[in-house]
This record gives C-alpha cells, structure tokens and sequence, in this order.
C-alpha cells in the first residue's frame, strides 16, 4: 500500500515540528516522563515521514483515514486496528459530533406568515458536511433558509459545517440585507478555514410576493408550479474561495402553491448500480410527479425515488432536499 500522498506530508511535518516545540516549552511545567513519551511519539512520526511509511496503519499497512491524520499528525493505526480505548474514546466522539449536528438542525416544519418549509437531512455516516437553517425573523413576518455543502465527508465535514452554522446565525443577529450576510460570512469562514476547504451554498429570504436568493455556487434551486419546473441560476462563487468575494441575488416571484425546491448534489449525483447518474433530470421528473401534495410528501417521494434509483448501490454522499411553499 502507498504511504501518505506528498501534499498531505507536505502540510503534516510542520505541524509535527510544531507540536515538537510547544513540548519542549511545556516540558518546565509538565511531568518530565510524560512529554519525553509524546516526544518520542513526534519523533517517531518524523522518522516515518522521512522513511516513506508515514501514514500507514502499522498493524495492517493500510492507508490511515487522511481526516484523522489531519486532527491527529501523530496516529499510527487505522481504525480497523485501535487500541479498545481508543475505539470507545472515538465512538463517543461520534456520539457526540451526531448529537451536537442534531441539536444544530432546524424544526422539520416551520410555519410563518404565508410561508411553510419542510427538510429531510440524510448523512452518508454518523454525521455529515450538508448544512442546513431555517430562521423565522424576530418579527415573524420573512424566514431565512440555506442549504449548503461543505468539501469533504465525515466528522472533519461536519465540524466545519458547525463552524458555518455558527457564522450565519451570528450575522442573521444583525438583520443585514442577504447580500451583506453572504458577502461577510464568506469572508469569516475563508479568514477561519484551510485554503483547502470550501462551501457551496444556496440561501434566501422570503418577501412579500417572493424570495430573494444567493446562490455561492451551489445546486441550482428549482421552481416548482403547476406550470413547469424551472432551474434558478447561481449568482456567486463557493464560500472560502476568496475572502473579497461579493454576491448578487435574484428575485423570485411565487404564488399560492409554489415551490421553492433546494438540494445538495448527494441527490442529483446518487448512482445506480450500473454507474448511471440520477441527475437534475430524474429530480425534475420526481418532483412532477407530485406536484399537488404537501411538502412532506414532496420530500419522501423524491427520497424514496433515488433509493429505489439506487437499488443495491449504497448512499455514497449526504443527500438535503429542502421545500419552501408559499401557502397563500
């Protein structure tokens, strides 16, 4: 099996060197037996990067989950070979990063106004990178929705998504225009994350007669009426990309019985068993078909389409359908 990849060792070693000093630093006010074992632990993964068998398991030579070693330069076992403390001590992480996630969703269905929602939220894990928010306003009279996609899986994923979450409930706080709210937010998560990371992410903020949307290069929202379906272009880049980004937004008018449909791309890029791509198409098609239900039913149909889409071929990526009805 292959070692780390250059670029992930490239990132690793200065931050073991790193860890390697603060040790040194540390060691006047810390048991003496204690930081000479967590140096001799740097040491060892120092001496691995320079004999070509950093981050491989050193039970079985597997490949280490690269997310691990990106919380943890120093592990030495994949998962399939921790130590039974270690494995409790990571399942309760689990438990954990699934309860904070959970305790971060919003209601199922919100109500206010003319305005109704309903979500489905399907990690391909434990947790996942989707984001989703809904906000009624302190007047109760508009909602802010999103839905969002954070670059990677997992429990790396899902802190990060917690971090954007954090971001947009304190800008939502300020009741700025939704433009201002992206703009901003793109600038925190970019000036608070790797270079490597980054979110598409599609939000709005319902008006009088409509939405008005902000689109960071995420899946392009769809309308739904007894009219037709119809795609929403995007309006921005992806979030993190570069911190002086600016966003536009679009005005969309809906009346009585419109839908506002969002989605993350773990619906439209879902595969069978033969490679083939579900695709926006087969999302239009699922949508059409039950044009004149309510927004859960909307939801579990199109869910249970791509399952059965999928037949045997396991969900691969987290999958957010989101609805936004104007009622009346």
């Amino acid at each position: 099996m292959n070692a780390a990849s250059g670029s992930l060792i490239h990132e690793m070693r200065p931050k073991i060197i790193e860890r390697r000093e603060r040790l040194r630093v540390a060691a006047r006010s810390v048991s003496a037996d204690y930081v000479n074992d967590l140096l001799a632990e740097v040491d060892a993964a120092l001496q691995r990067i320079d004999n070509g068998s950093y981050g491989l398991c050193e039970t079985c030579h597997d490949p280490i989950e690269p997310d691990r070693l990106e919380r943890n330069p120093l592990e030495q076992f994949c998962l399939d070979h921790l130590t039974t403390k270690e494995l409790r001590a990571h399942e309760q992480d689990l438990e954990l990063a699934t309860q904070i996630q959970a305790r971060l969703l919003p209601a199922k269905n919100l109500r206010t106004g003319d305005w109704e929602t309903h979500y489905r939220y399907h990690p391909a894990g434990v947790v996942g990178g989707d984001y989703c928010e809904i906000i009624s306003s302190g007047d109760g009279k508009s909602l802010f929705f999103a839905v969002g996609d954070v670059a990677g899986k997992g429990v790396a994923a899902s802190l990060l998504m917690t971090h954007l979450s954090a971001i947009f409930r304190s800008l939502l706080s300020l009741d700025l225009p939704l433009t201002e709210v992206m703009s901003r937010a793109n600038r925190l998560f970019c000036e608070s994350t790797p270079a490597t990371h980054y979110a598409t992410l599609v939000a709005g903020r319902t008006t009088g007669d409509g939405v008005n949307l902000c689109n960071a290069g995420h899946c392009k929202p769809l309308v739904l009426r007894p009219g037709g379906t119809h795609q929403v272009d995007s309006t921005g880049l992806p979030l993190g990309l570069f911190c002086d980004s600016r966003f536009g937004d679009l005005h969309i008018p809906l009346e009585a019985g419109d839908d506002l449909v969002l989605y993350s791309d773990g619906i439209t890029e879902a595969q069978d068993p033969q490679g083939n791509v579900y695709e926006e198409e087969g999302l239009m098609r699922s949508l059409r078909s039950c044009l004149e239900r309510d927004a859960a039913a909307i939801t579990e149909t199109v869910l249970r389409d791509v399952a059965r889409f999928r037949d045997t071929r396991a969900q691969q990526d987290d999958m957010t359908l989101l609805i936004v009805r104007r009622h009346r």
